[in-house]
């Protein structure tokens, strides 16, 4: 797993908190008198979806080259969008034995059992580029073995020496951080 990889590498120099934003939030401090270090109570707001909090002595630029470099590929999750077309034709599916059957069957697949070998009924169309993946299609891209989705670290935002400040888009291109108020 690639959190894992970070915390490994980082061990020496780093921490990466990972777990309930309003927990981690709480850990920052809720307010000015609760939060241990000037303004970090203001990195609470970037706790939103799945996110989490790396702490290093490492400088920003060391950081941001650090994470550009990591990402791998992983399978698509539901409610993404499909990068990768997945049609199956007609015919035998002898990778899955037997007693997929009934999984596949619920995934939607049109399939019959033939002397002990699943069997696809007709070509059947998954996914197409674009479409937002239901639990159905994702599950399908998971057991044919498609890892469409590349698992990147974006970094929001970052603290330093009582500054809490947001990283823009514009910053990763070499350009100046807006400050947060």
């Amino acid at each position: 797993n690639i959190l894992q990889q970070i915390r490994e590498e980082r061990r020496n120099d780093s921490k990466l908190f990972l777990g309930n934003n309003k927990l981690m939030m709480l850990g920052l401090g809720r307010d000015e008198e609760a939060t241990l270090k000037p303004n970090l109570y203001k990195l609470s707001k970037f706790l939103t979806g799945m996110s989490g909090i790396f702490m290093t002595n490492l400088s920003k630029k060391e950081v941001k080259e650090y994470f550009a470099g990591v990402g791998e590929q992983v399978f698509a999750r539901t409610g993404q969008v499909a990068t990768t077309k997945l049609v199956l034709n007609s015919g035998p599916l002898p990778q899955f034995p037997h007693s997929m059957f009934e999984h596949l069957n619920k995934l939607g697949l049109p399939i019959k059992l033939d002397k002990g070998v699943i069997v696809l009924l007709q070509e059947t169309t998954v996914c197409d580029i674009g479409d937002t993946l239901s639990a159905e299609a994702a599950s399908l891209l998971k057991l044919f073995g498609m890892m469409t989705v590349e698992f990147r670290v974006e970094l929001t935002a970052h603290w330093h020496n009582g500054v809490a400040k947001k990283i823009s888009s514009a910053s990763a291109a070499g350009k100046k951080d807006e400050a947060d108020e």
